[in-house]
């Protein structure tokens, strides 16, 4: 249901772009997205993979040994061949490299409900930062591509998945304690114009975009890292397959934020708290 030109736009994308995810995400488990009935409809997810694979893509298990669930490891030749296979976009639970099971990567996702605009978005992904650095934690955002965003936080000590949810689930309700009117956490909730905070995707297996991934809107939208001092300047929706070779040729954006933060670990955060 994709135009072969649409096609080939995102293909020419992943061609440029792979290179910057496996960078920040070597060897993650990816779930690709498809749109069968079209760009700007509902997507379905791939999920585990249960089929044959090429010898140059690879899988990486999950779950119980005796019976583990099978994921593609994200890797240039795979976004490639899933991409050959109708893909349109790539999410993760970001794990460590090292263990599929561990955070690499905790995600605070904001979202606008009612009538909230994108200069509420700002002010939430500044007061979520500001309660993050207080506990010595920085991190990434990125725009994605619609109308909401989410903060990226590089842990390199390999945590739990359940003790950063629990971590996180302390973040949000801070935050939203403090600034009532803007944010919130109520997923009931899609009529208040606030901005909604969720941390419910960090587990192992339960996913959401990938930066430089594209969604199915009927631009090809792309999740665009952007530097802080960025943040009001680069708009949501603003880069999309036509025109994401602009900003890839800006370097890797996220990898280059991440750098600093190389050292940042969750077990110094919790002696702290």
């Amino acid at each position: 249901m994709i135009p072969p030109a649409m096609r080939a736009l995102i293909l020419a994308h992943y061609e440029r772009s792979a290179p910057y995810l496996v960078e920040s995400f070597p060897l993650a488990p990816v779930v690709p997205t498809y749109y069968p009935l079209g760009l700007g409809q509902h997507a379905t997810y791939g999920g585990s993979w249960h089929h044959a694979i090429p010898h140059t893509v690879h899988s990486v298990d999950v779950g119980d040994p005796a019976d583990p669930r099978h994921y593609i490891a994200l890797s240039p030749n795979a976004l490639l061949w899933l991409v050959h296979r109708d893909a349109v976009g790539f999410e993760s639970w970001t794990p460590s490299p090292r263990n599929p099971e561990r955070v690499g990567y905790a995600r605070i996702c904001l979202k606008p409900r009612g009538r909230a605009t994108q200069e509420q978005l700002a002010l939430a992904m500044v007061v979520l930062r500001a309660v993050l650095l207080e506990r010595g934690v920085e991190a990434i955002p990125a725009l994605n591509g619609v109308d909401g965003a989410t903060l990226f936080i590089p842990f390199c000590d390999d945590p739990t998945y359940e003790a950063v949810r629990t971590w996180l689930h302390e973040i949000a309700d801070d935050a939203v304690a403090r600034n009532v009117l803007l944010l919130s956490t109520d997923v009931h909730d899609h009529s208040s114009p606030r901005i909604h905070v969720d941390v419910s995707s960090n587990a192992v297996g339960h996913e959401s975009t990938l930066p430089y991934a594209l969604i199915g809107t009927v631009e090809l939208a792309m999740v665009t890292p952007i530097r802080w001092d960025e943040l009001g300047h680069v708009r949501n929706g603003q880069f999309h397959a036509s025109n994401s070779a602009e900003r890839l040729a800006q370097g890797t954006i996220f990898a280059q934020s991440a750098a600093p933060l190389a050292q940042q670990r969750f077990s110094d955060v919790r002696r702290a708290g």
